[in-house]
């Protein structure tokens, strides 16, 4: 990420697809522990990952801008890295 925050203007629109996730995804799948939303943003910014897409959140009703998805292999690599790290002296910081 060479600047602060993301513009979607250049990020293509990606479906369903099992191989790419959003914030919220990854909370739900990653683990053990289970991680907060929040700490998969931090992961995704400790680890310098780039979003590959975006996905439309009017398709499932609801309002508001585009959700960033991620590739899922890169955030289970940043995981299992930090995990690795962390998870011998306590969990990933809240």
């Amino acid at each position: 990420m060479t600047r602060k925050g993301w513009s979607s203007a250049g990020l293509r629109t990606l479906g369903d697809s099992p191989d790419f996730w959003t914030a919220s995804e990854a909370a739900a799948i990653l683990g053990p522990p289970e991680l907060t939303p929040g700490q998969v943003r931090q992961l995704i910014r400790i680890a310098g990952l780039e979003p590959a897409g975006k996905r439309r959140v009017t398709t499932y009703g609801r309002a508001g801008r585009h959700a960033r998805v991620f590739a899922a292999r890169d955030l289970i690599r940043a995981y299992e890295a930090v995990w690795g790290v962390l998870g011998e002296h306590g969990d990933m910081p809240a």
